[in-house]
């Protein structure tokens, strides 16, 4: 029987009757399609930086402004956006086995229900009034921000406690920290300009793709630390 303590819960236990390879395989496969998903999400966005022109502005324009101005924009940021959803909707269905992990896998699937959401309502061109579409995208994008750092640490913390303390999981641990410093100082970068008061002195572009780019890393490197850590000691 393999026993994992998550934070604050009572043990993971995955089922006696299950066979060694069986367990493994659960708890893996879902691993390496969230690694898969992490990675399929980098070429679309990549094309979408590459179709800008000269007149957008890759430090006061934030991503969400390139989605809607540009001609494969919405497009291309549903294609990320849906990688990233398979991959923390991966992750959350690989600790479903295991006990004590109720809240990394809600935490999970609100990170992924956010992300489509972002991408199925765009934000306004800018210049025009903000809509119903944009203050959705606007939330959603904040949750998105959000809630996976959360995710990253609780995870990093019961391994920790689990395995103890090992190169991955001070690696997520830290992935976790710098992305969510990363989206503290975006939201609230952001957040004077919802009640009419000038953005901070933060470049919001720059800000957000950094921001952006950590969580793909964050994603990746939660999945590669089940590979590493959550396989049963007679798996290894």
């Amino acid at each position: 029987m393999t026993t994992l303590q998550l934070p604050g819960i009572r043990s993971l236990t995955v089922a006696e009757t299950l066979p060694a390879q069986f367990t493994a395989n659960v708890l893996d496969q879902p691993a390496k399609v969230a690694v898969t998903a992490a990675a399929a999400a980098v070429p679309p966005i990549t094309v979408l930086h590459l179709e800008a022109t000269d007149s957008v502005d890759p430090v006061t324009w934030t991503i969400s402004d390139y989605v809607v101005t540009l001609p494969h924009g919405i497009t291309l940021f549903a294609m990320t956006a849906a990688a990233l959803a398979v991959g923390g909707t991966a992750l959350a269905h690989g600790l479903r086995p295991l006990a004590g992990t109720r809240a990394i896998r809600a935490l999970l699937t609100i990170w992924s229900v956010a992300a489509v959401t972002a991408a199925v309502f765009p934000t306004n061109l800018r210049g025009t009034p903000e809509n119903m579409s944009s203050t959705i995208h606007l939330v959603a994008g904040g949750v998105v921000f959000a809630v996976l750092p959360l995710a990253g640490y609780l995870l990093a913390r019961g391994l920790a406690r689990t395995q103890g303390r090992t190169v991955a999981t001070v690696v997520l641990a830290t992935a976790s920290a710098v992305s969510g410093l990363l989206s503290t100082a975006l939201i609230l970068n952001r957040m004077p300009a919802t009640i009419g008061m000038p953005d901070l002195m933060l470049p919001p572009g720059i800000l957000q793709r950094v921001t952006g780019a950590m969580q793909i890393v964050l994603l990746a490197v939660a999945a590669i630390t089940l590979l590493r850590d959550r396989r049963p000691a007679n798996a290894r």
